[in-house]
């Protein structure tokens, strides 16, 4: 109890928690997080919450003076009843806050508290605003990390629109999270993204375009041997023919994104490899088409001869009706341009009368 306290004991004791106290608030005051407010003009969450702890810190500051002044009575005095008054009765006094206050308005009544009280008060207002230091120091340095890596990728890629123009928003970034660390930064959460498509696209540009560039060659080869081949075929059989398509567009295109580079979009790239596949696609399937007719009208002669030698085997070499037919069926199949159609019901006609023969010679 009160009457048991050893004043001495007591009185050494506040001092030395002054100086506790002391020591806590100054490391406060050059806490990261604290001198980070302090620098810089806050915004948003951060502008408001730093609103409040600010007034806590100011307030703060005089709970210690005060606290300091009764400690110093306590030290001058030489009346043991009132140092045991100083150190635990409520001597401490504190004005109550004043919102609103006129100048003939009431003033609000002052508190009266024990220095014990007074240290508690410190304590846990001394906790929030370090708890608040905190968090801004933490957010705000994860928030930095963050954007470290983007502008560490793009700081070798030179100065084209493209990379500028990310720079710009990263160094953006690194403000608004040194302004407001407190509110969650939507504007820049695909930052790291963006860039690593950046990086990518740089990184694999140039052996895509040379792939790109590869199979546009590869394109105006084959181009170049299906013309000749569609001559042959058009010589040989009669009918429609594919048209060839064209390979300029592609690789216009593709030169044009190289002088771009790298301010192309991964879509610009995508469709000139697509359209480029799409040109040899196109080819292959023209290129089948006409080797397809050549094959057609060689299938076509090969089955009207087998199917002669199996009527001379049959003894039916003779057969007035069946060489009309096979005469008929050569000349369509033999003739410059050959039409596939008109050879097909040829050999039809002809296997048909064969087989028919046949039969009835059993």
């Amino acid at each position: 109890m009160a009457e048991d306290l050893d004043v001495d004991a007591e009185l050494t004791r506040l001092r030395a928690e002054s100086d506790r106290v002391a020591q806590a608030l100054l490391a406060m005051d050059d806490h990261p997080g604290h001198r980070l407010l302090r620098g810089t003009t806050p915004a948003g969450v951060t502008a408001r919450r730093w609103a409040a702890a600010e007034a806590d810190v100011v307030g703060l500051w005089e709970w210690f003076d005060v606290y300091r002044a009764v400690l110093a009575r306590a030290d001058a005095t030489r009346d043991p009843a009132e140092l045991r008054r100083l150190l635990t009765g409520p001597e401490v006094v504190l004005a109550g806050p004043v919102p609103g206050r006129t100048l003939t308005g009431r003033a609000a009544p002052a508190e009266r508290i024990t220095l014990g009280e007074l240290v508690t008060r410190m304590k846990d207002r001394y906790a929030a605003l370090l708890a608040l230091f905190d968090e801004v120091h933490e957010s705000w340095s994860r928030r930095l990390a963050e954007l470290d890596a983007p502008a560490a990728r793009l700081a070798g890629l030179g100065d084209s629109a493209t990379v500028t123009r990310l720079r710009d928003e990263v160094a953006e970034a690194r403000r608004r999270a040194a302004a407001d660390p407190l509110t969650p930064d939507t504007a820049a959460a695909d930052l790291p993204t963006r860039v690593a498509e950046l990086v990518a696209l740089v990184g694999g540009f140039a052996p895509r375009a040379d792939a790109v560039a590869a199979r546009l060659a590869e394109a105006a080869a084959r181009r170049a041997d299906a013309v000749e081949l569609r001559a042959r075929v058009v010589a040989r059989v009669a009918g429609p023919h594919p048209p060839l398509p064209d390979v300029p567009a592609p690789d216009g295109a593709l030169a044009a994104l190289r002088a771009r580079f790298p301010d192309v979009r991964e879509r610009e790239l995508a469709e000139v490899e697509a359209a480029a596949d799409e040109v040899l696609t196109r080819l292959r399937a023209v290129v089948a088409q006409l080797t397809g007719s050549l094959a057609r009208r060689s299938e076509l002669r090969g089955r009207l001869d087998a199917y002669r030698a199996k009527a001379t085997a049959r003894g039916l070499a003779e057969d007035a009706g069946l060489a009309e037919l096979h005469r008929a069926a050569r000349d369509v199949l033999f003739s410059a341009p050959c039409d596939l159609r008109a050879g097909t019901v040829a050999v039809a006609r002809y296997q048909r009368a064969v087989l028919e023969r046949v039969e009835a010679a059993r």
